[in-house]
């Protein structure tokens, strides 16, 4: 009899302390389309790519920066972040806006989106950026930062899309 009473009081409690215990789960996606390979023009790689933004959950007061980077070895270029706010950010972000101007809302995001979890979001990156020589066959990697209402960073995430970036000369 004292087991079955035990052992429903410990049951009873572990849910009451799982309860309490925030869990952030990251869903959603992010697809990446290279519209073509990388080029080099002179001293300049041109980017062309289309991001589909999916699912991503991002509450109401958060903020998801996905950050595009270039890495190789001890050399890393961070490229401008795509920025999806919660609904309350994107008004705190709209405010800004209105009262400051775009260059100090955006805070030198590619672009600002507000989160709508039910529709597939669709952009084009394009952007030239300075070559440098450990460019060519560095890792492309996407860097999640998740940040709440204070900007105090909850989750940070990192996916490596390919080992050996492609960059090919204009006019080949």
């Amino acid at each position: 009899m004292r087991t079955i009473t035990y052992t429903i009081l410990s049951l009873l409690v572990s849910w009451v302390c799982l309860a309490q215990v925030e869990i952030y789960n990251f869903s959603g996606s992010v697809l990446i389309k290279d519209n073509r390979i990388s080029q080099l023009q002179g001293n300049k790689l041109s980017l062309d790519w289309t991001f589909d933004l999916c699912g991503l959950s991002v509450g109401r007061y958060e903020t998801l920066s996905i950050i595009p980077m270039l890495q190789s070895g001890q050399d890393s270029l961070l490229l401008q972040p795509i920025v999806i706010n919660g609904a309350n950010k994107q008004k705190m972000y709209q405010r800004t806006l209105a009262f400051h101007g775009k260059e100090v809302a955006d805070a030198g995001a590619y672009v600002v989106l507000s989160n709508e979890s039910d529709l597939m979001r669709r952009f084009f990156y394009r952007k030239d950026i300075p070559y440098a020589t450990w460019m060519k066959g560095c890792k492309f990697i996407l860097v999640g930062i998740l940040k709440d209402y204070d900007g105090n960073v909850i989750q940070r995430f990192t996916d490596v899309l390919t080992e050996d970036f492609k960059v090919e000369e204009a006019g080949l």
